[in-house]
């Protein structure tokens, strides 16, 4: 995983272009799943994060991190705003 930390959230580098979108979309389930362990929420309670491809910047996703009640942290990743 190649994570950037940008102004409104972060962008994770993660398979190819030339990977299947069904790859793609398991590698970004993945990555996602280690950001629930990592993302701080005390200032504030959603962040967004982009996932691109790592050869060629193609957008794969953007996932968005929220904190639900009793402080846990979930995200949803949308594919309809896929470049690919």
């Amino acid at each position: 995983m190649n994570m950037n930390n940008l102004n409104q959230g972060f962008s994770v580098k993660c398979g190819k272009t030339t990977d299947s979108f069904d790859e793609l979309k398991m590698l970004c389930e993945k990555e996602a799943d280690k950001l629930l362990e990592t993302i701080d929420f005390s200032s504030q309670s959603m962040t967004s994060v982009a996932f691109w491809t790592t050869d060629i910047p193609e957008l794969i996703c953007v996932g968005d991190f929220f904190k639900e009640k009793g402080d846990k942290v979930s995200y949803h990743l949308d594919f309809s705003q896929t470049t690919l």
